[in-house]
């Protein structure tokens, strides 16, 4: 069945709770290759404090192999982020009061905890 990209997104958000600041120590940045146990590196890429570009796309596959099964009617999600995160090692934010490090050509724009110029 169909899904909006607005709730893969959230579901993305969502891997929140398998998250401990600062280091994902428990959930797994190696998927695929090695998809075992929890997984927050889609959270943890959406919150990447440096990050601040994103382009999505989506596309409804009929057919499309995931692993080695098939989907029909698969929806394909992929974003692009820049500057990149998820650097092995590097907590995605600081801990702190929100927007209390917004980068000086912000002009201390913050808007609902963001940054914003």
């Amino acid at each position: 069945r169909y899904r909006s990209p607005a709730f893969h997104v959230q579901s993305w958000y969502d891997e929140v709770k398998d998250y401990t600041y600062p280091y994902p120590h428990e959930c797994n940045p190696w998927c695929p290759e090695k998809c075992t146990g929890s997984m927050c590196t889609h959270y943890t890429q959406i919150v990447w404090a440096t990050t601040n570009k994103i382009g999505c796309a989506v596309n409804v596959c009929k057919q499309m192999n995931v692993w080695g099964e098939i989907w029909e009617n698969a929806v394909y999600l992929v974003c692009n982020y820049s500057p990149k995160g998820n650097w092995i090692g590097e907590a995605p934010y600081k801990n702190g009061r929100p927007c209390s490090e917004c980068p000086p050509s912000y002009g201390g724009g913050c808007q609902n905890n963001l940054c914003y110029r």
